[in-house]
């Protein structure tokens, strides 16, 4: 009997500043599998353009400080690429960023993945809290960020994992401390258990490996 392989992908959206970035690659490597994560791609486009200036320092284009400007846009289009080479192979991975975009869902229903998506939220205050402390290492975009979740210009609605998915996991990250990503491996191993009757679902263990 020929097995199709269907991949399990866990799509991390959420509020900047939300903790999103820590819960993918918490779940990751829990999971034992990849993680993509848009802003490692748009850092990987600017450092390709970048220069040195005359202190040393690596010093990127304008264009890569601007949220939501080109860099930004290409960043998500790279990934989208990405997403759809790993579904595509069967291979199932972590993917992280702020928006699940419908054109990235519809990439991986395509491939036959089966997706679960995680919305990562926080209080207002703590939400605040890190953008006001990742603002004030002096990035431009973390700046910009700031003025706008001051202004209250990002709605959450926009955050929020579209519909189409398999499931959805909500984990606030209001309290800190390490993400309890048990929830994401149960909703995982159901959507597993689901292809193999009489078979009761069970959340993965991470795979151990020596030093």
């Amino acid at each position: 009997m020929v097995v199709r392989e269907r991949p399990v992908v866990v799509a991390v959206c959420g509020y900047p500043g939300a903790g999103k970035t820590t819960v993918a690659a918490a779940t990751a490597g829990h999971l034992g599998i990849p993680f993509l994560t848009r802003d490692e791609i748009k850092t990987g486009l600017g450092l390709s353009t970048a220069s040195v200036a005359e202190d040393g320092q690596v010093r990127f284009d304008r264009d890569y400080h601007v949220a939501g400007g080109p860099v930004s846009l290409r960043a998500e289009a790279v990934m989208v690429d990405a997403v759809r080479l790993f579904a595509a192979s069967g291979v199932s991975f972590v993917v992280e960023s702020s928006v699940l975009s419908h054109e990235t869902l519809g990439v991986l229903l395509a491939c036959g993945a089966r997706v679960v998506a995680v919305h990562v939220v926080a209080e207002e205050e703590a939400i605040g809290r890190r953008l006001g402390a990742r603002a004030a290492a002096g990035r431009a975009v973390d700046q910009q960020l700031l003025a706008q979740f001051r202004r209250g210009a990002m709605k959450r609605s926009v955050f929020a994992p579209p519909e189409g998915v398999d499931a959805v996991v909500e984990l606030d990250t209001s309290a800190g401390g390490a993400p309890a990503v048990e929830s994401i491996a149960a909703a995982v191993a159901t959507l597993l258990g689901r292809e193999q009757p009489g078979r009761h679902p069970r959340a993965p263990e991470p795979e151990r490996q020596s030093a």
